[in-house]
């Protein structure tokens, strides 16, 4: 499972994010802009060794992207991109089955997920999946694939929280 937290305006859920990635399994935490790209110019080694408190960072790989066109240009391999957000697409957390090789997608704290970040998302999926047989992008493991899932509660979730009650939610469910 991979991480993957979208212009994130502090270090404390991050650093939440990583040490509950840490007891979950969580093999990358991708981070796109925000406070390190204000605070720390993109460098994301300046900002790691300030948080690194359980040495989580030794598990877990982190990497920097300053756009989301960057990082789906380098979405890794044959995973599901799960998009937390509550739109119409998303399913209930509680119901929803884990994709064994998933990239789960945090929103921004403040306005979550544009719908401008779903549209060019979901272009970029369809770009992608422009030229395979269809036989491949609907069943098989072998390519990427594009999932939304929700956290019904009556108000947003901070970030850090949001992360980890879905990773426990995977764990629970024994997704290994």
């Amino acid at each position: 499972m991979n991480i993957v937290v979208l212009e994130p305006k502090n270090r404390a859920n991050l650093a939440t994010i990583i040490r509950s990635g840490q007891n979950f399994g969580v093999r990358a935490v991708f981070v796109i802009g925000g406070f390190v790209k204000e605070q720390y110019k993109g460098n994301i080694h300046k900002f790691s060794h300030q948080m690194n408190t359980q040495d989580g960072l030794s598990a877990i790989t982190l990497l920097y992207f300053e756009r989301l066109a960057d990082f789906l240009k380098h979405l890794p391999a044959q995973t599901t991109l799960v998009i937390v957000e509550c739109i119409d697409d998303s399913s209930d957390l509680r119901r929803f089955k884990h994709p064994e090789n998933a990239t789960y997608m945090f929103g921004r704290e403040a306005k979550g997920i544009t719908k401008e970040d779903i549209q060019h998302i979901k272009q970029y999926f369809t770009a992608l999946h422009k030229d395979m047989p269809a036989e491949f992008i609907g069943r098989q493991h072998k390519t990427a694939h594009l999932e939304f899932v929700k956290i019904e509660t009556p108000q947003s979730l901070n970030l850090g929280v949001c992360a980890s009650v879905v990773m426990y939610d995977r764990h629970s469910k024994n997704i290994i």
